[in-house]
Parts: structure tokens; C-alpha cells; sequence
């Protein structure tokens, strides 16, 4: 903008510049010697010269000339001082024109850079309700899990309290049956005790009877005798001395008999008595015990009652997250179409090819993980010129990725990992690797341990396992169909020995796209789809050329098909993923292919060839005819590489300097295919 102003300023100074000339001139005119009466100094028109009769004395024809000399001189000076002016007018106009377009370009990268800051701040919101609806999963899950433990608990409550009870039934049945043996074993004794007192007193009675007996007997006997017969008094004494020894004998050592055997049961009683006491101990500690456990059942009652009220709340709570859960999930489909949206529905990522350490590399210039201005990564790729200039030729070309040799398939999966849930959600899905032949295709797309055929089918079981382990209620319905396109013919891989013709049919206001007379099988787990992939990668086209000594001569497609339905909202989806390993993209003069190989390598170069026509009609005019019927690749593809499907194409690209003008060539296309906006 100064130099506008400058350049302003210089031509002011011109055109005052010349007024001052064309004022002089006339002042100089009418200030000739013998004038009468001057001028004012702002006229610009030039007297006439009077003829010879009338001019004024004085003035003579030299002067005319001289001053004729001078007006023409400052003719002269006045067109330069024209044409410096026009030639600044024209300077100023282009640069108000260079300033103008810098103004705009300036507007226009200011809009651009607002619409990516509304992006980024999108994004940030988006990364934000997903770390908060993580969040409230992984909350659920602990209550989820909190609540199973709490049951596991009260289970195991109930069993050990069930447990305790069986082991106090069984204890209290084993000391009431040992009290019920001691009590019998007591009463037995007691009423031996008691026989054996009666039978004692018994004899004791019987014995004084029989003695008082005896004695008033002999008394009588001894009154009548010793009335009778003085002389048997001494024989009478006699009887009662040895009666007396007798009673003393029976006193002395049959009672003390009976005593100690009296004492001796008594000793038993007692020990009896006081085992008695002990069990009668054990027992209260027992019903003790049992007292102390029929309050903590108690308090296990009440706490199992409170827990089953918070379980009915938490059952409550879970059921009232179940179909909030539902609303999040459509919530976060939405969410997540945006996000792809605004990341593209045509993304090109770029591999290059992991070669030998001692190979002769092209020179790249790989980017960091920042992305430039486009949101891209930016590849550099140096040519160096031999000869006599020792120049240089730099290629640039941007990518939405760009992954260099030290990156795994692991590695390069995560970064599109995100198509396959649209891909569930019920969007059409195309992933296709495209490049040169010997370029690693194969190896990005059909590797058996970690390719991204693999890989995909791993991941959408994986999504659909989490959504059954949430509860979204969701059934899918997963099948597979295998194909390959040789020499623009379809080729059922399944069934190889087929003879049906196979014709492509499409159904446009459902965007589907169905194949007659082709193999389609259930896909149940990845390992049984994994089988197949081995069985039908090994009756794939392949031929060995001056390029590659197993070049694929055919493009390999694999074509998944997810119905799904939700039986609690009643939405139904239908998505479709191709898992597409083109054939090489080779030059002939290259490969110096003939016969049968030349005709393989002219119809995989014109169905390419289709791909990129159809990709500039795209891009081109959304109202235009599209070419989608210039091969049996792009009218097989027509519903996933317009309208609202996501594509993704890997371009493979080899290192090695002698691959140059091949991988030019490809990243060249590439980049023809990153420009394209696709119409909603």
C-alpha cells in the first residue's frame, strides 16, 4: 500500500509539474521586450504572433525563431513528461491490481484459516464428549461391576451362614444326645444308688429283726433255762458272746464295706455331676453363640434388605442408562459421520516400500507428524540431474498421511481403523491399494498375520462384540463374497470352476450393488473368514514380468456385507466394505510383457485408467456424465466411490531409484485423487 501511495505522490508531482511548464511558456511569450501589457501568470493558452505590418517594435523574426525553438523544445519535454505519466498511471493500476489480489488471497487464506480453527474447535468438542461418554461407560461398568461383587457377597453370606447353622444343628443334636446318654447314665446310677441303699437298710432291718428276734428268744429261752436249768447258763453266755462277735464282726466289717462302696458311688455322682456342669457350660456358650448369631443374622437381614433396595435402584439406574446409552450411540453416529465428513470422503494415504539397507534410494524428504496449512503431510522427492550442470529437480505432493518405511500394517491400520464403524453404521466403505507392481500392495492389503484385510475383519467383530457387551441391542448379519477382475472379467473365487456369466446390477436409491450368480458365504468369526482368505489368495491371477517375479495380474476384491438391526429403536442399517489389492500399474516398455502378459497388462492398465476418468469426473462437475461403465472395477464400485461412501486409497510407492519415473507416476495420480470433493 506505501508504494500505491508513492507512486500516487510522484504522479501529482508530474502533472503539477506540468501546469508550472505550460504557465512558464506563456509568461515567457507575453514578457517579450516592447510588450505593452502582461498577462496573468495562470493562462495557459498562447497568444498569436501578429504579422509582420503590426509587430511591435523590437521584436525581431530571430526572436520569433527563438522562441518557436523554445515552445518546441518544451513540447518535447511536456510528451516525456506525457508518457513518464502514462507510465506510471500504468504502474500504479498494476500494482493497485497486485494489491489487490494479494488483498484478496489474504481474505481468502483469513476465511480458510477461520473454517479450520472452526474445525479444530469441533474436533476439541467432539474428542471432549467422547472422553466424557468413556467416561460415563466406564462409570457404568464399575457400578455394573460394584453390584455383581455385592451379589457375589450376599451369596456368600447366605452360604456360610447356611453353612454355620448346619455346623450348630449338628453340634447342638451331638451334646443333646451326649446330655440325653449322661442324664440316663445318671438316673441308671441313682436308682442303683437308691437299690443299693434300700436293699442295705433292708438287711440292716432284717439283721437287728433277727437279732432283737433271736435275742428275745434266747432272753426266754435263757429266763425258761435258767429257771429251769441253772447248769446251761454257762452255754447260754457262751452263745451270747459268739452272737456278740458276730454283731461286732458284722459292725466292724460289713458296715465299713457298705460304706466305702456307698462313698465310691457317691465319687461317681460327683465326677458325673461335674462333667454335667462342664457340658451344661459348653452348651451355654453354644446357645450363646447361637444368640450371637441370630443377631448378626439379623443384621445381614437388614443389610441384604437395604442391599436389594439399592440393587432395585441400581437396576433402576442401569435400565434408565440402557436407553440413554441408545440415545448417546445415535448421538455418537452422528458425531462420528461429522468427524469423517470433515476429514473427507476421498483420503489418500501414502507407503513407501521397505527395501534392503544397501539398495540405492531415491532421496526423500519425509514430513514430521505437523500437518501444513491443508491439514496434509508433505512428501519432497529430490532428483539429482547428471551432467554438466549437476542440477536438481524437487517434486512435492501432500497426503492426508504419508508413512515411511519403519511404519508396521498395526501402525498404518489404527490411522483408518475409524472407516470400519461407518462402515457398521451403514455407510459404503472402499479401501483399495494402488501403486506399481512390486511396490508392496499385497503385503499392505492381504498379508495373513496383520494386512488390512485381516485386520478390518478382526475389527468389525470387535465393535460389534462391544456393543453386545453395552446392551445396545443390536443383531448383525455378516457376509462375505470374493471376487477377482481378470481381463474385465468377473471370476467367483469361491467357486473358480463356475461357468455362469456374472453381471453386475445396482440398485440406486438404496446405493446397492449386488453381483448374479456369485458365492456369498456367512462370516462367523475372523478365523473362519481368515481360512478363506488363505484358500482363495492362493487361486489369485499371478505371473512373473521383468518387474516383479510375482506380479498380480487381476484385482483382488473382497466385499463384506454388515445388516444390522436394533430391536429396541427398530433402526435398520445395511453398510458395505471393499477390501480391494489392485494389480500393478506397469509401463509396457518396462516390463517388456508379450503375448497372453501383454493383453493382462493393457486391461490393467485401462480399468486404472477408468479409476482415475471417473475420479475427474467427480471432481470436475457433480452434474456431468461420470464413466462409471469404462470398466468392470468402476462399475463395480460406483455406489463407494461417489455420494455419501468413504473411500480410502493407499499408494504404494518402491524407493529404490531405479523405480523413479514409475513412482512419480503414481504419486502424481495420487495426488489427482486427493483433490476430489465428493457431493453429499
Amino acid at each position: 500500500m506505501s508504494d500505491k501511495y508513492e507512486l500516487e505522490d510522484k504522479e501529482n508531482v508530474f502533472l503539477n509539474r506540468d501546469v508550472a511548464l505550460k504557465g512558464h511558456l506563456a509568461n515567457s511569450i507575453t514578457s517579450s521586450p516592447g510588450t505593452r501589457r502582461r498577462e496573468p501568470a495562470q493562462t495557459t493558452k498562447m497568444r498569436r504572433f501578429t504579422p509582420a505590418t503590426t509587430r511591435p517594435s523590437g521584436f525581431t523574426i530571430s526572436d520569433a525563431h527563438r522562441l518557436r525553438q523554445q515552445i518546441n523544445e518544451k513540447e518535447q519535454d511536456l510528451d516525456s513528461l506525457n508518457t513518464s505519466l502514462m507510465t506510471l498511471r500504468t504502474q500504479v493500476e498494476s500494482q493497485t491490481l497486485t494489491n489487490f489480489t494479494v488483498e484478496s488471497k489474504y481474505l481468502n487464506l483469513d476465511r480458510q484459516l477461520t473454517e479450520l480453527k472452526l474445525d479444530v474447535e469441533k474436533l476439541n468438542e467432539f474428542e471432549e464428549s467422547s472422553m466424557r461418554e468413556l467416561q460415563h461407560k466406564f462409570d457404568i461398568e464399575s457400578q455394573e461391576m460394584m453390584v455383581k461383587h455385592q451379589e457375589r457377597l450376599n451369596l456368600r453370606k447366605e452360604e456360610i451362614a447356611a453353612e454355620i447353622d448346619k455346623m450348630l444343628q449338628e453340634k447342638q443334636s451331638t451334646y443333646l444326645d451326649v446330655i440325653e446318654n449322661l442324664n440316663y447314665n445318671i438316673k441308671a446310677l441313682q436308682e442303683k444308688k437308691e437299690n443299693s441303699s434300700r436293699e442295705l437298710e433292708q438287711k440292716i432291718d432284717s439283721a437287728q429283726r433277727s437279732f432283737k428276734q433271736e435275742e428275745e428268744t434266747r432272753r426266754e429261752k435263757l429266763s425258761q433255762l435258767k429257771l429251769i436249768n441253772k447248769e446251761k447258763s454257762a452255754s447260754v453266755k457262751h452263745s451270747i458272746r459268739n452272737l456278740n462277735s458276730k454283731i461286732n464282726e458284722i459292725n466292724e466289717i460289713s458296715i465299713p464295706s457298705k460304706q466305702k462302696e456307698y462313698t465310691k458311688y457317691n465319687s461317681i455322682l460327683n465326677q458325673l455331676q461335674s462333667k454335667n456342669s462342664d457340658k451344661q457350660r459348653d452348651i451355654n456358650t453354644t446357645k450363646n453363640q447361637i444368640t450371637d448369631m441370630d443377631k448378626c443374622m439379623t443384621g445381614l437381614e437388614s443389610t441384604s434388605k437395604l442391599r436389594n433396595e439399592e440393587l432395585a435402584r441400581m437396576r433402576f439406574e442401569i435400565k434408565r442408562m440402557k436407553v440413554e446409552l441408545v440415545d448417546q450411540e445415535t448421538k455418537r453416529r452422528k458425531l462420528h459421520s461429522q468427524l469423517q465428513d470433515l476429514k473427507g470422503n476421498i483420503r489418500v494415504f501414502c507407503r513407501i516400500r521397505a527395501v534392503s539397507a544397501d539398495s540405492k534410494l531415491i532421496k526423500f524428504e519425509l514430513p514430521d507428524d505437523d500437518l501444513n496449512e491443508d491439514a496434509k503431510q508433505e512428501l519432497s522427492i529430490v532428483k539429482e540431474n547428471v551432467g554438466i550442470s549437476n542440477s536438481s529437480s524437487s517434486y512435492m505432493f501432500q497426503f492426508d498421511k504419508i508413512f515411511s518405511m519403519n511404519h508396521a500394517n498395526e501402525f498404518i491400520f489404527e490411522e483408518y481403523s475409524q472407516l470400519i464403524q461407518s462402515c457398521i453404521d451403514g455407510l459404503n466403505v472402499c479401501v483399495f491399494a494402488y501403486g506399481q507392481t512390486g511396490s508392496g500392495k499385497t503385503f499392505t492389503m492381504s498379508h495373513p498375520a496383520n494386512g488390512m484385510i485381516p485386520l478390518s475383519i478382526k475389527k468389525v467383530f470387535d465393535d460389534i462384540k462391544e456393543l453386545d457387551v453395552q446392551e445396545q441391542q443390536w443383531e448383525y448379519e455378516i457376509t462375505g463374497k470374493f471376487i477377482e477382475i481378470y481381463n474385465e472379467n468377473i471370476i467367483d473365487l469361491l467357486n473358480p470352476q463356475s461357468i455362469e456369466k456374472h453381471e453386475i446390477k445396482h440398485d440406486d436409491i438404496n446405493c446397492k450393488t449386488t453381483i448374479t450368480n456369485i458365492t456369498t458365504i456367512p462370516i462367523t468369526s475372523p478365523s473362519q473368514a481368515n481360512s478363506i482368505l488363505e484358500q482363495v489368495n492362493k487361486r489369485r491371477s499371478t505371473a512373473a514380468t521383468k518387474s516383479n517375479d510375482k506380479s498380480s495380474r487381476s484385482h483382488s476384491i473382497f466385499i463384506i456385507d454388515i445388516k444390522g438391526s436394533n430391536n429396541a429403536t427398530g433402526v435398520k442399517t445395511f453398510g458395505t466394505l471393499n477390501l480391494i489389492d489392485l494389480a500393478g500399474s506397469e509401463r509396457i516398455n518396462v516390463s517388456q510383457v508379450e503375448g497372453e502378459r501383454l493383453k493382462e497388462t493393457q486391461a490393467i492398465n485401462k480399468s486404472l485408467s477408468a479409476v482415475g476418468d471417473v475420479i475427474s469426473s467427480l471432481n470436475s462437475n457433480q452434474g456431468s456424465h461420470i464413466p462409471y461403465r469404462n470398466s468392470k472395477l468402476t462399475y463395480l464400485l460406483k455406489h463407494s466411490l461417489g455420494g455419501n461412501s468413504k473411500t480410502l486409497m493407499f499408494v504404494n510407492i518402491s524407493p529404490l531409484s531405479s523405480n523413479f519415473n514409475e513412482t512419480i507416476n503414481s504419486l502424481r495420480f495420487a495426488t489427482k485423487v486427493n483433490s476430489t470433493k465428493l457431493g453429499q
